[in-house]
């Protein structure tokens, strides 16, 4: 057994990393010149990272006949919007459902949006730091938003692997074969695993390893289902963009349409295996133009694939650059601002 002197320093140990941790991703440590430091260099590292991959990916665009339909083009735009959309809201909600409310919803999707550029960065770690420091700010409590991004997490890619499982479960090739059933273990466990009876009590014993409070609430598993069917939803209109934008490019036949709206769970399972790459640049277009490559030519399914990337990419910085713009105002005009005060005394 280890020595009990051994277990407290490990201990105290734990509680430091803990609280150092919380100060760092609160991206406001007490000494001004690191403070200063890193409001300057996280922007400026983002951005660079981010235009490194929108130059990468437009350099991987393939010699193709290309065409192009406005009509099919408006609505795969009109999906990526709304799939930007369901995901900020549903972290909103799941974040308030944990006990972790923002003044209002521009605040709170300016929140998820500013920090999904973060992801950029190789690791994907910093978007971690990024969203728990701006909703920090609007009194959100640290190990709350973290267990929300975990819960987010692990919802998305369960959703992601459900979309995938119906589409393998449908191929032909697997037609009449039970062992395809088993790509469903994958989401049913993680969602097993998020039952509060599980998830809650390994989240605090963790929180008290790191010298952190315990979690306030717990969701209720008909809450985690909920979540659930909501990201599934998400996966489904981020098809439905796929599609559409294949079907800008290429004409895209009826047997076509099952492996298009499946595409993007599958290159967003294949990003989180490839975790160590920004943003899942690559791993995720790889799943994506393998499943386009049962309805498409390959190099018009890479086409497509790099494509949706570069659309995705304009949609965040879209809704990054338009909610902190919204979420400013409303700091603007919240009671007992100063410029509300002067503009009622006005």
């Amino acid at each position: 057994m280890p020595a009990p002197e051994s277990q407290a320093r490990r201990a105290s140990l734990l509680r430091w990393l803990g609280s150092a941790g919380a100060d760092v991703a609160s991206l406001e440590p007490a000494h001004p010149g690191l403070r200063r430091a890193l409001r300057i260099g996280v922007p400026a590292l983002v951005l660079a990272f981010l235009a490194l991959a929108l130059v990468t990916q437009w350099q991987r665009l393939p010699e193709v006949d290309w065409r192009l339909e406005p009509g099919w083009l408006a609505l795969s735009l009109l999906a990526f919007l709304a799939f930007q959309a369901l995901h900020a809201e549903t972290w909103r909600l799941l974040l308030a459902a944990l006990g972790g409310e923002f003044p209002s919803r521009t605040v709170g999707w300016a929140a998820y949006s500013t920090s999904l550029l973060a992801r950029y960065v190789p690791t994907n770690a910093l978007i971690f730091v990024v969203r728990v420091a701006l909703s920090r700010r609007e009194g959100v409590a640290r190990r709350v938003c973290l267990v929300s991004m975990v819960y987010e997490g692990a919802l998305a890619l369960s959703a992601a692997l459900i979309v995938g499982a119906y589409f393998v479960i449908r191929l032909p090739a697997l037609a009449g074969e039970p062992l395809r059933l088993i790509v469903l273990v994958i989401p049913l466990a993680a969602l097993a695993a998020l039952h509060p009876r599980v998830f809650h009590p390994l989240a605090n014993a963790l929180l008290r390893r790191l010298g952190r409070h315990p979690l306030p609430l717990s969701l209720r598993f008909s809450r985690v289902l909920l979540f659930g069917a909501l990201y599934v939803l998400s996966f489904l209109v981020a098809g439905l963009g796929v599609y559409a934008l294949a079907a800008a490019l290429h004409p895209l036949e009826a047997s076509g349409a099952a492996p298009a709206l499946a595409a993007y769970a599958i290159g967003f399972t294949f990003s989180v295996l490839g975790f160590f790459l920004p943003a899942g640049l690559g791993a995720r277009e790889a799943g994506l133009a393998g499943a386009l490559a049962l309805a498409l030519p390959p190099t018009v399914a890479l086409a497509v694939a790099v494509g949706v990337r570069v659309v995705q990419t304009a949609v965040e910085l879209l809704y990054a650059g338009a909610t902190s713009a919204l979420a400013r105002r409303d700091r603007f005009r919240r009671p007992g601002s100063g410029a509300t005060a002067e503009g009622t005394a006005a």
